[in-house]
């Protein structure tokens, strides 16, 4: 995966993250994409927006390939 510093976690891992007080390169801590979850404290502003930028390119070729219905 490009993004190694994108941790996959699971929702109680995400929920432990989010209550606890933790030091960030960006403004989150945590991100979720259709039920996955990520831990991303050790991507930088500009990671980040890479990573949910290939995220939401992610599920535009799913909606595409007709593997996702968009509602």
């Amino acid at each position: 995966m490009r993004y190694h510093k994108a941790i996959a976690i699971s929702r109680p891992e995400a929920d432990s993250i989010i209550g606890t007080p933790t030091s960030s390169l960006n403004e989150c801590v945590v991100v979720e994409d259709f039920g996955n979850w990520y831990d991303v404290r050790r991507m930088t502003e500009d990671e980040l927006a890479d990573f949910v930028d290939h995220l939401h390119r992610a599920r535009i070729a799913d909606v595409a390939a007709g593997l996702l219905t968009p509602h």
